[in-house]
């Protein structure tokens, strides 16, 4: 009877996590430690405008970055096992800036990045994403005025 009991609640422990980790659920965990995940941020401002960029997190400074019009960078990057990574970025062009998450290891940015891959265009009403379901740019940030 005892060794019974022990093999049910193993199932019920593997169903539990097949569930919780299965294709398409909620539940499941967006990016883990060896995911490769993706940061490119382009220039799009018109004008023949460069823009400078500095982005980091906690552990990495990617540096300082001035980008010529249709110029762009990126940098990969695994998140850490307490899937608390973020990095974030300045961005700024002759008197306007901004700061904002660049990525955050939460599923509802991933999700919205469309995945592994986050890019993030500088235009001249302000900074957008690209949906990575739609492969269209949406706005998330204005220009603030310095």
């Amino acid at each position: 009877m005892k060794g019974s009991k022990g093999i049910w609640q193993m199932y019920c422990v593997v169903l539990f996590l097949a569930l919780s980790f299965g294709l398409g659920t909620p539940w499941r965990w967006p990016s883990t430690p060896f995911t490769k995940n993706f940061v490119r941020i382009v220039n799009n401002l018109s004008n023949n405008q460069t823009f400078t960029s500095h982005c980091k997190s906690k552990d990495n400074d990617i540096g300082l970055h001035t980008l010529a019009p249709n110029e762009q960078y990126e940098w990969k990057f695994r998140v850490n096992i307490f899937s608390s990574t973020l990095y974030f970025c300045n961005f700024w062009y002759k008197d306007y800036h901004n700061v904002f998450d660049a990525f955050e290891a939460k599923y509802e940015f991933i999700y919205d990045c469309g995945g592994a891959h986050c890019v993030w265009k500088a235009k001249d009403d302000g900074i957008y994403l690209t949906q990575g379901q739609t492969m269209e740019d949406k706005k998330w940030y204005d220009w603030k005025k310095e």
